[in-house]
């Protein structure tokens, strides 16, 4: 998978649009498969986009990874654009989601964030966060994830009426 985000980043600073999938070499196993993912670009370490889903949209996961590239690349208003300067330096990290089990409020801290991530979805389906595993060295316990998911649920009382809660375990590939 990550030779398609590669050629992915290459092929839009290159060309300056989203490649078309016949435009990159591709295993033909990536288009005969689907999986939900979500693509993370960091340049310096530091996260400058991220984009993914929490079921499958696409037909297959080449076409996931197209889509979630250009929208961390393009779409997330959290960070500003990446220059073309900065495309040489850009590291990514794919996650594909691999398991997801639901849970409640209380189980939560049972969980390590280290291995497991949290998806946090209101009941009306108006909100939804999630929270990668092991996506940053400061968060190191469910303690420390709990005000991170209310901040991005904007949101000061989490409660298990409010919420649905999946503890989710993904595959990752980097470029670092």
């Amino acid at each position: 998978m990550k030779e398609i985000v590669s050629q992915i980043l290459t092929q839009y600073f290159s060309k300056m649009r989203e490649p078309k999938i016949e435009e990159l070499n591709l295993d033909e196993k990536y288009l005969n498969i689907t999986g939900c993912c979500f693509v993370t670009l960091y340049v310096n370490w530091e996260v400058r986009g991220s984009a993914g889903n929490i079921k499958e949209i696409q037909q297959n996961i080449a076409l996931e990874l197209i889509s979630n590239t250009m929208q961390a690349l393009t779409w997330d208003k959290r960070f500003t654009p990446l220059t073309l300067t900065e495309s040489e330096k850009i590291q990514f990290r794919i996650d594909l989601i691999s398991h997801r089990d639901m849970i409640s409020l209380k189980d939560i801290s049972a969980c390590d964030p280290t291995k497991n991530g949290l998806i946090a979805i209101h009941r009306d389906y108006e909100k939804l966060a999630v929270i990668l595993p092991n996506i940053s060295p400061k968060l190191m316990t469910w303690d420390d994830l709990i005000p991170v998911i209310s901040q991005k649920l904007k949101d000061k009382k989490i409660e298990d009426k409010n919420y649905i809660f999946y503890k989710i375990e993904t595959t990752v590939e980097t470029n670092f």
